[in-house]
């Protein structure tokens, strides 16, 4: 029994066990015409399969390629970006012009001076 999906290789599959299955009929030559047609777009389907494998397989080069550059961009951005922090201190306005965030001085809050009040005390009573 053929195949119920709707993939390309399960409709492709089908178109395969037709063409393979028509070879060897005998007595419907009124379809000799449809069937050396579905044979020529069975041909090129598996061509355009082929090609997208092949493409998946670039894809996948490319991307760890693009992963590797990336990474290592990001580790000569960060010496570079130290350097610059060394030159013009670490919370100089300047590091903005160069994409870097300078680092904020922390601000203190001032001290309470008032005396410091106590939670005050749970008793150890239940239900009293």
């Amino acid at each position: 029994m053929a195949a119920k999906g709707h993939s390309f290789a399960e409709r492709f599959a089908r178109w395969q066990v037709l063409v393979d299955n028509l070879k060897d009929a005998e007595g419907l030559g009124h379809i000799t015409g449809d069937h050396q047609q579905l044979e020529q777009q069975l041909v090129e389907a598996r061509t355009l399969e082929s090609r997208v494998e092949d493409l998946r397989s670039q894809a996948r080069t490319l991307n760890s390629r693009m992963k590797k550059l990336a990474n290592d961009g990001d580790a000569l951005r960060s010496r570079l970006g130290a350097n610059l922090q060394g030159k013009f201190g670490f919370t100089s306005e300047t590091l903005i012009k160069y994409g870097f965030k300078p680092r904020r001085v922390p601000r203190r809050r001032p001290k309470n001076e008032g005396p410091v009040v106590a939670p005050p005390a749970r008793s150890a009573q239940v239900g009293a």
